[in-house]
């Protein structure tokens, strides 16, 4: 999942500008639930996909064998990406 968002991040997003970064945190809950959150700033103006691709849809498979989620928010300033999943 990681690879995945590191990799469209370097074709498209944050890090593909010399001023780009991510901000990558988690947190694993007492339930043992696992909180991902992927935040890109300083790349080019993004805009919300017209169509999922391929990448968005290998993230939600993965994650959705891990009896999770992950949602995507396409903010003009950068994307965030959210994972949840049980550990």
């Amino acid at each position: 999942m990681l690879h995945e968002l590191a990799t469209n991040a370097a074709k498209y997003g944050a890090l593909s500008a010399p001023e780009g970064r991510i901000d990558l945190t988690w947190q694993r809950d007492t339930d043992g639930r696992l909180f991902i959150r992927w935040q890109e700033t300083g790349g080019p103006p993004v805009q919300p996909p017209s169509r999922r691709g391929f990448g968005s849809r290998v993230i939600e498979q993965m994650v959705s064998q891990l009896r999770g989620t992950a949602h995507f928010d396409w903010r003009s300033d950068g994307l965030i990406c959210e994972i949840t999943m049980q550990t």
